[in-house]
């Protein structure tokens, strides 16, 4: 039980840390670090660990949270703002989750994420950030709801 569990930290470690492209790539990376594991059996354990190919690359698209839209990449501009983009149709409904769940409506009970609001387009968010200095927080929040994702430095 704790082999499993290692293989499945690693696999899952490989995935954040590296672009993989092919289940190949990621069954030798494996097998230099010690687990020879054979490609059904590699696929079973990807599907069990919510890891498919995103954008062709394999990414960790389900971690706890089965209903939101899966973040394909994002970008900060000089400007501190944050776009996000996302498959085609799921901007809007991802936008929504982060007013609902980050934006304060009432100035005088702020909520602490650094979001004032969000525009969506149809695979496009913008969320506006109060200032420069809020942009490691808001890049706290993505990680934390959105641990797949690989994020730009700041």
């Amino acid at each position: 039980m704790a082999e499993t569990k290692a293989l499945d930290g690693q696999i899952v470690n490989i995935i954040q840390r590296h672009e993989i492209a092919e289940q190949s790539e990621l069954q030798e990376m494996l097998k230099e670090i010690g687990h020879d594991i054979p490609q059904a059996t590699l696929s079973r354990k990807l599907k069990k660990l919510n890891i498919a190919k995103v954008a062709g690359v394999y990414k960790i698209v389900d971690y706890n949270m089965p209903n939101l839209p899966v973040i394909l990449n994002v970008q900060i501009s000089d400007f501190g703002l944050i776009i996000l983009h996302t498959q085609p149709g799921d901007a809007n409904s991802l936008a929504y989750y982060f007013d609902q769940k980050y934006v304060s409506y009432n100035p005088k009970k702020p909520k602490e994420s650094g979001i004032l609001g969000t525009i969506a387009g149809d695979d496009t968010i913008l969320l506006v950030v109060k200032s420069k200095a809020d942009i490691s927080r808001v890049m706290f929040v993505l990680q934390e709801n959105f641990p797949y994702l690989v994020l730009p430095k700041i």
